[in-house]
Parts: structure tokens; sequence; C-alpha cells
């Protein structure tokens, strides 16, 4: 093999194996806070982070709450997420006693991305979106 068919062959095999991975969102392609935020903080933080259970002066179930932040201040910093607690914790290894959820396991990589690019893009929160902490989702029985 000649090195630059060898060289050409590597890059292809690179490429296709890169195209397979998902490195993060076009720029113009939104993160909608109804359909994958919400869920997600919903799922993985409300059962701590309610207006019941205020675990760390944190309540996140409204924008005006979540922004205010808690006991350490705000935790969503617009356009910084690597500023922003709501992400950061989620990156720290569970030896770490701030590493959230609390529990071993961990959000997934996907959810921190959507997490990581909505707060990138401005963590936009429609007002009359209201989050609700899985204690008080209704069971609906068939």
């Amino acid at each position: 093999m000649t090195k630059p068919f060898s060289l050409t062959a590597a890059l292809v095999l690179c490429l296709t194996a890169c195209s397979h991975f998902n490195f993060g969102r076009a720029p113009d392609d939104q993160v909608d806070f109804v359909s994958e935020v919400k869920p997600l903080l919903e799922s993985r933080c409300l059962e701590c982070h309610h207006r019941r259970y205020v675990c760390a002066g944190l309540n996140l179930e409204t924008k005006a709450l979540a922004m205010k932040g808690g006991r350490s201040g705000p935790v969503i910093i617009p356009r910084a997420p690597h500023q922003s607690l709501l992400y950061k914790v989620l990156l720290l290894g569970h030896e770490n006693p701030v590493a959230m959820p609390p529990s071993p396991e961990r959000v997934e990589e996907e959810d921190q991305r959507v997490l990581h690019d909505w707060i990138l893009q401005g963590a936009d929160w429609p007002a009359d979106a209201r989050l609700v902490p899985p204690q008080d989702w209704v069971v609906r029985r068939s």
C-alpha cells in the first residue's frame, strides 16, 4: 500500500466511524424545553428539588425559582453551561458529595448534552411551564 492510499483509507475509516457519533446539535437546532428539558428535570431532579422538599434550598418547579437558585446561589447561568451548577454537578463522580443525582445511577450522556445545549442556547423556559415532581404524577390504570 502506498502512503497516499493508506492515508486516504485511514481518513475514510475515521470519517465513517465519526459519522456514527453525535457530537452535539447543529448550531441552529434549538433544544425544546417542553419536550426535552422539562421531562428530564422532572424525572431526574424534582424528586428532591420541589416545594415540599427543597434540598439545598433549590426548588426547580418554576423558571423564577430555578433561576433564583439555592443555597449555593444561581444554578442556571444562561449561555454558560460550564459555570452552571445544574450542569456541573452532573459531571462529578459519585465519590463527590455534591454530585447529582445522589444515586449511583448517573444522568445519561445524551441527557447531559441536552442540558448543556439548552443552557448554552440561553436556557429558554416558557413562563407558563411548571414542573411537576414525580411524587405528584398521576398513575393511570387501564
